[in-house]
């Protein structure tokens, strides 16, 4: 398996579905998804030129971010468990699955006996499919408004992942619900809110979610391969 070309070729999809929807490559950010991939072959994407990946488990993070590069950015894709909280440090870039009270609570509290600030992101589960999590778009009002009594956590954005059965066109619905929800939450102000990211769309899926707007696409294996 070829990662530089894998890479090549996607960067260039991006490109071209940006410059489809008008926009510019520029404002996509790619999230090399390397969960159960060995640190040898993340390092390849690395020498390719990839600095942004996802891990989906916190341990699988552990065991990962002292044995690659500092330069790396990483990002938190998968249902983040409260009892893991306590594990994460400043080098976790951004949450993508804050989804509940409860996580919010424990991001606070470890936050607060770190010193640090998480940053995160809303998700939600656009497509309401039972065996996805996330707030639905209905709940999502309530939860930012009560973000300002968490100060050591900060959500940047939203996050959802289309319905694994869902035709093309559901699949575009379901992004364009989400750009259409962070659009409307942008004309309020919530403390400690930024409604700037929307992380959507992955390896089948990702120009489509480019289409409707996506900052960050989430891309395993158009890079890795199977897993």
């Amino acid at each position: 398996m070829d990662i530089e070309q894998n890479l090549g070729q996607v960067r260039s999809r991006i490109g071209q579905a940006a410059l489809a929807a008008g926009r510019s490559p520029d404002e996509i950010k790619l999230l090399a998804v390397s969960k159960t991939m060995p640190s040898s072959v993340i390092a390849e994407a690395w020498q390719a030129g990839q600095r942004v990946f996802a891990e989906n488990r916190v341990q699988e993070w552990q065991e990962k971010v002292s044995l690659l590069p500092p330069d790396c950015e990483w990002h938190l894709i998968g249902r983040l468990q409260t009892n893991k909280v306590k594990y994460l440090d400043g080098r976790v870039t951004l949450i993508h699955s804050l989804d509940r009270f409860s996580l919010l609570a424990e991001l606070e509290k470890q936050g607060f006996k770190q010193g640090q600030t998480f940053s995160t992101l809303l998700q939600v589960n656009t497509a309401r499919d039972q065996a996805k999590a996330g707030l639905l778009k209905e709940e999502t009002e309530d939860f930012l408004t009560a973000v300002k009594d968490y100060p050591h956590v900060r959500v940047l954005g939203l996050m959802t992942i289309g319905a694994l059965e869902a035709s093309t066109a559901e699949t575009q619905g379901f992004f364009r619900e989400l750009r259409l929800l962070r659009d409307s939450l942008q004309q309020r102000v919530y403390p400690g809110v930024e409604m700037r990211e929307l992380s959507m769309g992955m390896s089948q899926d990702f120009e489509l979610a480019i289409a409707e707007g996506a900052t960050m696409v989430r891309v395993g294996r158009q890079i890795f391969g199977a897993r």
